[in-house]
């Protein structure tokens, strides 16, 4: 019975295998890139780092180490939150130099929580489809905030939407985009 158990383990294991290798192949032959290993970005120790569908990363602050890590892993895209005030290095300048692109959507205040920006994120993330993209703030609060928003403005309900958010990251800005959601002009179309 051992054996068989055993047996029957190792095929699901084979399996498994050959779907996961199927899967890749297909998505190389359609001409999307090969997804970023995620267990050696992972390693890289980045802080509140989260996989998310379409090879897109959401995470905390790297540091100018953890980017070089996250360039040879294969991030091809960073999209930086912060405010160009709260660095004292010029993150543009070391990920365009590690072959990676880059684009600054500053949040910087409450102000910036908002439908407009969430808009903009999830264009930044449609253009990259199929790459390897990491989406930063300092602590990923904001990414979480502006995709709850970006959520909702997919049809999504406010607990699902924030849901999402907190997938990518949302904490203490939740009362900031459950008023942003509130007052949405989507709310009104549902109605």
């Amino acid at each position: 019975m051992k054996r068989i158990k055993q047996f029957c383990t190792s095929l699901l294991l084979l399996s498994l295998s050959n779907a996961a290798y199927a899967v890749a192949k297909e998505q190389a032959s359609v001409g999307s890139s090969v997804p970023a290993n995620f267990q050696a970005i992972d390693n890289i120790g980045v802080a509140n780092l989260t996989p998310h569908a379409g090879h897109v990363y959401s995470a905390a602050q790297p540091s100018i180490e953890q980017f070089k890590a996250l360039a040879h892993e294969g991030i091809k895209h960073v999209i930086n939150l912060r405010g160009q005030s709260e660095q004292d290095w010029d993150e543009k300048a070391l990920v365009n130099s590690l072959n990676m692109n880059y684009v600054a959507l500053p949040i910087t205040g409450v102000k910036d929580i908002n439908v407009e920006n969430a808009r903009l994120l999830t264009q930044f993330l449609a253009q990259k489809k199929g790459e390897a993209v990491l989406v930063h703030c300092a602590s990923s609060n904001r990414v979480g905030a502006l995709m709850a928003i970006a959520a909702y403005e997919s049809g999504q309900d406010v607990e699902a939407s924030i849901g999402e958010g907190k997938n990518w990251g949302l904490k203490s800005l939740e009362p900031v985009v459950r008023n942003v959601i509130s007052k949405s002009t989507l709310k009104n179309e549902r109605s």
